[in-house]
């Protein structure tokens, strides 16, 4: 059987040729491309097939789990909880807002009130930076250092066979109360940076404790929400919490007590020692080899003075 070959374009037709015995593609005919003398090779056809239509809902953290916030009014809270104010409703309703109960798995129950948690931690971290500032080791060192020269000053003005004359102890340590002194000058500007420095930690630590507030709030009134399994997770992360609000409270009582001792410091090293100690020069630099009575009591109760301040600062 002879099959008449369809030519396409402005080629030359070939010449006629004839076809092959009916085999498993008798009776296709094949056709020639533009430009080609060589007939293309044909292809069985096959059905079309169906395309399944995408998803119209937004893909959650577990697959085929829909995304739907906890919704709770700011009423029910208030009888939930009776003892919070208004403020930390409202905080908690935000962060059961941005709960996602169906699409939770352990692991995310297990993160649940970790970022305020890990906020605690760095500000604890900021605030033992700052208390533990070389200044605030070296300026009690550096009292005390001066309470034992002038001690020494003073014992020797109380006289004794034993004794060297005082004239001659405070020239052994003068020089070094004067260097003692101008240490003790420049720590007043770096304890007054340090004391800033643990004043701008109050706000983020009265924010970080609002935010556990309500992390707290909100996990106890998601576990009469959820079932047994993410229950006891959320009951472990709620326990948890819990004693993260108690450090916050133990961090609050630290940095006031570190903000008082800084402020004490820097009152014993301006008003106790700076002020005082330019009288005690004065009084030993006129202090003979011999003293007389009147210039031993003068001396004396200037070193009693100030040593009796450096007592009370150390």
């Amino acid at each position: 059987m002879s099959i008449k070959v369809t030519v396409i374009g402005g080629a030359h037709p070939p010449a006629p040729q004839t076809a092959p015995e009916p085999g498993p593609a008798a009776g296709v005919k094949p056709t020639v491309l533009p430009g080609s003398m060589l007939p293309a090779t044909a292809m069985p056809s096959t059905p079309p097939v169906a395309v399944a239509p995408a998803p119209s809902f937004t893909a959650s953290a577990l697959p085929g789990v829909r995304r739907k916030p906890v919704e709770v009014t700011l009423p029910e809270l208030a009888r939930r909880f009776p003892q919070a104010d208004a403020a930390a409703l409202q905080r908690a309703q935000g962060v059961l807002a941005g709960v996602h109960v169906e699409s939770l798995d352990a692991a995310g129950w297990l993160r649940f009130g970790m970022p305020e948690q890990e906020e605690l931690a760095a500000l604890i971290r900021q605030r033992l930076q700052v208390a533990q500032e070389a200044t605030t080791r070296s300026v009690p060192q550096h009292l005390r250092r001066l309470q034992e020269l002038l001690t020494d000053v003073l014992e020797a003005l109380d006289g004794g066979f034993f004794r060297r004359p005082a004239a001659a102890v405070w020239a052994g340590h003068e020089a070094e109360v004067v260097q003692l002194e101008s240490l003790l000058g420049v720590s007043q500007a770096a304890l007054s940076d340090q004391l800033q420095a643990l004043g701008q930690l109050k706000q983020p630590v009265q924010a970080c404790a609002q935010r556990l507030e309500a992390s707290s709030l909100a996990a106890e009134y998601l576990l009469d929400q959820v079932g047994p399994e993410a229950g006891s997770l959320l009951l472990a992360r709620l326990t948890s919490l819990t004693g993260s609000q108690a450090m916050l409270h133990e961090h609050r009582l630290h940095l006031a007590q570190d903000a008082g001792h800084l402020q004490e410091l820097m009152t014993w090293v301006q008003d106790g020692v700076l002020l005082k100690l330019p009288a005690v020069h004065a009084q030993l630099a006129r202090l003979a080899s011999r003293p007389s009575e009147t210039q031993r009591f003068l001396a004396a109760e200037k070193l009693t003075d100030i040593l009796q301040t450096l007592k009370r600062a150390l």
